[in-house]
């Protein structure tokens, strides 16, 4: 990526077989290079549509700054939805309307957190989730979010980054959510599938009840703003090469900021740091610590 100085980075290709749900998990996992002590796990769930090739750019620049980034293809959401007998529009429509999609991807992302643990590279209480629109839903659903009542919670993972997630269909569906979470949004960020308007992305940050919740709305992001997927109805969706390394920085810093349990790290998050990579270029909201009674 044009002015980021990535270190060598290994991307392999796997699929995983979970035999309780008769099920195949396709990943790309992108690795440093060099590991000389365990380092942490960040587990990406795609958007609708996508697929385990996708958000590149994410996986390149956390492996390059010392994470193991797994990005999961889920089965039932992902790029095999589109038929060609009907529009995008309709098939992403009906992927979502499937209860079993809600269900399989959260199963899918601690299916993969399982499997990597097995990995000696991977520092076992240094687990990160991220994902991005239906993705994001995901990992909302492993800190807590509860969907029709079942819960998806992944006591593993420490923490979390949630781009463009979509609001939860029931009130106090976020009441469990304790996971410090970044949040990413645009003042474009509208939904392709449903009518969803650029103020609904904040929902979640505003009904969590919890510290160390950062909500980042970022200055004419739209929703393919943090995705690398070009396929949506004939637009021409290419890699963002303004708002991009601004993502790719500060979420960098939340993961060590709570992964790595790197102190300057939390205090770049805390003051000023953050607001000063952006400038005027996106609105900050924090969520302190809750001082002792």
């Amino acid at each position: 990526m044009t002015g980021l100085v990535l270190a060598a980075v290994i991307v392999t290709n796997v699929t995983w077989y979970d035999a309780a749900r008769h099920r195949e998990v396709p990943a790309r996992i992108y690795a440093p290079e060099v590991v000389s002590k365990p380092v942490p796990l960040i587990v990406f769930s795609h958007g609708l549509g996508g697929t385990r090739y996708g958000y590149s750019y994410l996986g390149q620049y956390w492996a390059s700054h010392g994470y193991i980034s797994v990005h999961v293809q889920h089965a039932g959401s992902d790029g095999s939805i589109f038929n060609a007998a009907e529009t995008l529009l309709a098939s992403a429509r009906r992927a979502v309307a499937q209860p079993a999609n809600w269900r399989e991807r959260p199963a899918d992302v601690s299916f993969a957190i399982t499997q990597m643990l097995h990995d000696p590279r991977v520092d076992t209480n240094a687990i990160g989730v991220a994902g991005h629109s239906f993705g994001a839903h995901t990992t909302l659903e492993i800190i807590g979010l509860h969907v029709a009542g079942e819960d998806f919670h992944d006591a593993r993972v420490k923490a979390a980054v949630a781009m463009s997630s979509p609001r939860p269909r029931l009130p106090g569906a976020l009441k469990d959510v304790k996971t410090p979470c970044m949040h990413l949004t645009g003042t474009k960020d509208d939904s392709p599938v449903f009518p969803t308007k650029p103020e609904d992305r904040r929902y979640v940050f505003d009904h969590i009840d919890a510290p160390n919740q950062w909500l980042v709305t970022l200055k004419d992001a739209h929703h393919f703003t943090f995705s690398d997927n070009p396929r949506w109805e004939g637009r021409v969706v290419e890699r963002d090469a303004h708002h991009q390394p601004w993502i790719c920085e500060m979420t960098t810093k939340f993961w060590d900021a709570f992964l790595k349990r790197d102190t300057k790290a939390k205090m770049w998050l805390d003051g000023e740091g953050l607001k000063k990579l952006l400038q005027d270029q996106a609105v900050v909201e924090h969520k302190t610590e809750r001082k002792a009674q």
